[in-house]
């Protein structure tokens, strides 16, 4: 398999930048890497949001959990996130759509990046 490959590869499979610094290009993986994390860190901090409100809301005697409660009240939860503007419906969005579209192009970056280097050693 060569470079650019395994740089394209370990962006796709890992995580955007992780091919970057494969290929020693530091700055440039932490370019991807850094806005990714923290996409990834605000929505798991709008789950742990909805989490606590739901066992707030209602907490759960043994034996007596079904699907539908907890969807039931997972809605309710988000929607009180909506009112109190802790989260709009554009946000958890958008944040996703961002995450992907940098992961394709820190894959499509390092493919060329590697490109560009195995040109320099052929060279």
């Amino acid at each position: 398999m060569n470079l650019a490959t395994k740089a394209a590869l370990y962006n796709a499979l890992l995580f955007p930048g992780w091919g970057h610094l494969y290929l020693k290009e530091y700055k440039r993986g932490i370019i991807f890497i850094l806005p990714v994390g923290a996409g990834m860190l605000s929505i798991c901090w709008a789950i742990i949001q909805v989490a606590i409100r739901i066992t707030k809301a209602n907490p759960f005697k043994k034996g007596t959990i079904d699907i539908t409660t907890v969807f039931r009240i997972s809605i309710d939860s988000v929607k009180a996130l909506y009112e109190q503007g802790v989260a709009t419906p554009c946000s958890i969005l958008l944040i996703p759509l961002l995450i992907i579209l940098l992961w394709i192009l820190s894959v499509i970056d390092a493919y060329g990046l590697g490109k560009k280097q195995m040109r320099k050693c052929h060279s």
